[in-house]
């Protein structure tokens, strides 16, 4: 089988506007390439901004973050994100990130069982 390889500067975006703006990619899903265990995708939040409070019923999510620094709550529980940081929100719980920094926070993630990442194809007309 020849590797999967995904180039985030080639997919598509979706962006939502405040007040949780924010820019969103899906690069792997099993309804993209056909992969079975994970989604992975991106998240760029700029300063100031942050991610809505959302929880996902079956899938755990873990962010890798590349640039900038904020927080990421879960369930009430605060950790701060900078580059090297790899969180993690088990399914169920109340999760957020957001921005404290001064520049654009960038993380990838990964959502284990994958499903949700549907819900943004189907926004950005892919499914």
């Amino acid at each position: 089988m020849k590797p999967l390889v995904a180039k985030s500067w080639e997919a598509d975006f979706l962006f939502t506007s405040a007040p949780y703006e924010r820019c969103r990619q899906v690069l792997f899903s099993p309804k993209i390439q056909g992969v079975s265990c994970a989604s992975i995708g991106t998240v760029t939040v700029p300063p100031g901004s942050k991610s809505d409070p959302h929880l996902h019923e079956r899938t755990d999510e873990f962010w890798i973050v590349t640039m900038g620094h904020g927080k990421v709550t879960v369930d009430g529980s605060e950790a701060d994100l900078e580059p090297g940081v790899i969180a993690y929100a088990p399914a169920k719980s109340t999760h957020q990130i957001i921005n404290t920094g001064k520049e654009t926070l960038h993380a990838y993630w990964v959502l284990v069982p994958p499903g949700p990442e549907e819900d943004l194809l189907k926004m950005m007309g892919k499914l």
